[in-house]
Order: structure tokens, then C-alpha cells, then sequence
């Protein structure tokens, strides 16, 4: 049976790419078991030995059958590429299915000790160095981290406490220079990897601050302002604090990897509906621009932007052809219109019945689905911009009201 089913999935899929059978990987349908795509799973070895999506599908599989394997696939994978950096870092990614029962503490030795062996062969494999400073990193910030609970405020709103009361957890770090090791790792991709500096900038300030190093840092100062941004700054989807830099309650490795990747999806869909970027944007002087950006998961992707330069009020609306919660697909239709200055007056009384001046860069209510609403401002000297999935009445009606103006047809169960 077993060579029957590896013959068909050979015959249906020839020639499939590695990204064809990454997807395949990705999901299954509802009469699948899981493990029931081995096959794919070792094709795609074939072509890639290191890939990370088929180690995964591969280990969770042997782990799920409770096969004695994985330690094995992974002696045998150094073996065979002994010069290699990959499959140590394959095996700090996913050691935690070889072993049935592993403390904390455990698993943070054991990843740092496969990644130091895969460093040794290779001192500049990036995902490697970045995986250090991640786990140092993590384990300098879990004392100090702020430990939200349900009863807790949180983004501004506060939690029902019938979830439960949270007890106060000690938690301490593993590693007795923990700190010190994260930095070490951040300045090595500060180097490496220029692409990862608008991320790896503020936890470096944060340890810098925490171990007195700040005036013999070797990253210049103010280096955020030659970051390349345009249409977002990477920080911008989260509120930094005037005094951010010595604020060790904040995990900003993740919250930046946050907003970079929230940053980018709108940037990508606002690229796909062929919309310029407003942050990075020279406007001219008392002019003033706004955009709304609606990415709605299951249906097109939709950006509205009303304009106000030199007295002349346009209104510029673009559809996209696929959906808000995929990749872009591209523009399917735009248009524009002339607007009156009765209708740019009412436009603003909506933003200021909002209060957008003092809305937060960003919240969020965790969902599996639903819609991001972002509302951004650019005038000659300033930017602002707020994107939530769960926006308020006012901001709602903001954002709706340039829907209407654009006259883009949406049915009422549709706008979410």
C-alpha cells in the first residue's frame, strides 16, 4: 500500500517546486491525517536538505508516533554534512521533540549548545547569530518583563477578572550574563545584516542602558533616522516611551519584529493597489493628506485617501482583486472624484469627534480573523497614522464616511 501511495504522489506532482511543496506542507484537508504528506515531506529533502518546513513536518511526524527517530535524523544529517552550519540549527530548533521531559532551563542549554557547535563551523551564518541573541536576549528580559494577565489593562481595555486571579510568578534567568551575550550577538548582526538594524536597534539601546555601556556603544547616535522607511517607520506600530531606553519591562526584540511585520503587510497591500508611501512622502506646505486603508480578510483590499493641497479637495479610491488577509494580488479598479468643501469639513469633524490626535499607534484584540482599519495623516511637517482591528464608533465612522464619499459598493455584513 505504502509503495502504491508513494507512486501516486509521485505521478500527480512532477516537477513541484520547493515553494509548490512548502505549500503542500502548510495545510491539509479535513480528512487528512497529519504525516499523511511524508512524502512531500522527503521530495522536498531532496531538493533542499536543510529546509526548515520539511525538518519541521519530518520531526512532528516521528514525534507524533512516538517514532525513536529524530535524534537518529539528526546525527545522520551532520554526519553527512559535517562542514555544515544548518543542521545544528535545524536541531536547536526543534531538539525540544527528541526529548520527552526537559526543564526550561534545559532547553535554553541545549539550543545554545547546538547553535555554538553550528557557529563554530560557520562564525556568520545569520540565522544562527540572530538565534543567539534571541535566546540571550529572552532569558536577560524574563525577570524583568511585564507579566500581563487577563484581569490586567491591556491595551487600554480593561479585562473581565472572572477569568481568574493571576498569581506572581519569580522568574529568573538562566544565564548569569545573559545580557552581555545578547549584546555581543546584536552588534555581530548590526554588521552582518543591515536589513535587521530598524529591529535590533532598541533592544540594543535597552542592554546597552541596563549594563552601563551607552557612551562606548559602537553604534552611532540617533541611528534610527537613517533607517530607509517609507511608507511606516518600524516603530511606529509601537508607542516607545521618552524614556524607552531604560525601560527593561518591554521585550522590544518582539514588539519590534511586531510592528516591522504589521508595517510590512500594510506596506505590501498599499504597493499592490500601486498607493505611494505618505510617511517618507515631501508634501507641500499646509497641505494636508489622509489615507484609510481597510484590509479585510476575506474580502478586496480597499484604500481610500482624501486629499487637501492648496485648497484643491480630491478623493482617490483604489479596489485590489484578492483579499486583505492574502498576499496582493494587484489593483482592479480605482477612481477619483472632486469634492466640495462642505464634505472636507465634514470629514474632519469626524476625525476630531475620534480624538485621533491622541489614539495610540496600535491596538489589537487577538482574533483569528476579521479586518485592520489604518488611518493615517501627513501634512507638511508632521505624520500620524493609528491601525487597529477593532476600531471605535468614531474612528469607524471616520473611515466609513470616506467609504461612502468613494461611493465603493460593500454590503452591510461585509464591513467588519
Amino acid at each position: 500500500i505504502l509503495i502504491i501511495y508513494l507512486l501516486f504522489v509521485n505521478s500527480n506532482c512532477p516537477g513541484q517546486s520547493v515553494q509548490e511543496l512548502e505549500y503542500d506542507l502548510s495545510w491539509f484537508h479535513a480528512f487528512e491525517k497529519y504525516g499523511d504528506k511524508i512524502a512531500q515531506a522527503r521530495k522536498l529533502l531532496l531538493i533542499d536538505p536543510f529546509n526548515y518546513s520539511a525538518t519541521e513536518y519530518i520531526c512532528r511526524y516521528y514525534n507524533d508516533r512516538s517514532i525513536d527517530s529524530i535524534s537518529i535524523y539528526f546525527d545522520n544529517l551532520i554526519s553527512k554534512y559535517p562542514t555544515k552550519s544548518e543542521p545544528y540549527y535545524l536541531r536547536s530548533e526543534f531538539f525540544f521533540l527528541e526529548k520527552s521531559i526537559i526543564t526550561n532551563d534545559e532547553s535554553k542549554r541545549l539550543k545554545v549548545k547546538y547553535l555554538n557547535q553550528g557557529l563554530r563551523l560557520n562564525p556568520r551564518d545569520i540565522s544562527i547569530v540572530y538565534k543567539l541573541a534571541e535566546t540571550y536576549y529572552y532569558d536577560f528580559i524574563l525577570p524583568f518583563e511585564k507579566d500581563w494577565r487577563l484581569h490586567e489593562i491591556w491595551d487600554d481595555v480593561l479585562i473581565d477578572s472572572t477569568f481568574g486571579e493571576a498569581k506572581k510568578d519569580l522568574k529568573f534567568s538562566t544565564f548569569e550574563r545573559a545580557a552581555d551575550s545578547s549584546l555581543h550577538y546584536l552588534y555581530k548582526i548590526w554588521d552582518i545584516k543591515k536589513d535587521a538594524r530598524d529591529v535590533i536597534y532598541f533592544p540594543i539601546r535597552q542592554l546597552e542602558c541596563y549594563l552601563d555601556q551607552t557612551n562606548k556603544s559602537p553604534i552611532p547616535q540617533n541611528a534610527e533616522m537613517n533607517f530607509d522607511q517609507c511608507y511606516f517607520s518600524n516603530s511606529f506600530f509601537y508607542h516607545l516611551t521618552n524614556d524607552w531606553e531604560c525601560d527593561f519591562t518591554t521585550n522590544y526584540l518582539f514588539e519590534m519584529e511586531m510592528s516591522k511585520s504589521n508595517a510590512e503587510k500594510i506596506e505590501a497591500q498599499l504597493i499592490g493597489l500601486k498607493e505611494n508611501c505618505l510617511f517618507g512622502k515631501d508634501i507641500p506646505l499646509n497641505a494636508t493628506i489622509y489615507r484609510f486603508t481597510w484590509l479585510r480578510t476575506f474580502h478586496p483590499p480597499i484604500a481610500i485617501r482624501i486629499e487637501n493641497i492648496e485648497n484643491k479637495i480630491m478623493l482617490y479610491w483604489k479596489v485590489g482583486k484578492g483579499k486583505g488577509g492574502d498576499k496582493p494580488k494587484g489593483l482592479k479598479k480605482s477612481g477619483k472624484r472632486k469634492l466640495t468643501v462642505t464634505e472636507w469639513i465634514q470629514f474632519e469633524n469626524y476625525i476630531k469627534q475620534s480624538n485621533f490626535e491622541n489614539f495610540g499607534n496600535r491596538t489589537y484584540v487577538p482574533m483569528t480573523d476579521g479586518a485592520t482599519w489604518t488611518l493615517e495623516r501627513k501634512t507638511d511637517s508632521s505624520f500620524n497614522a493609528h491601525n487597529t482591528n477593532s476600531p471605535t464608533a468614531e474612528m469607524s465612522n471616520a473611515c466609513l464616511y470616506l467609504l461612502n464619499l468613494s461611493k465603493i459598493k460593500v454590503n452591510v455584513e461585509d464591513i467588519y
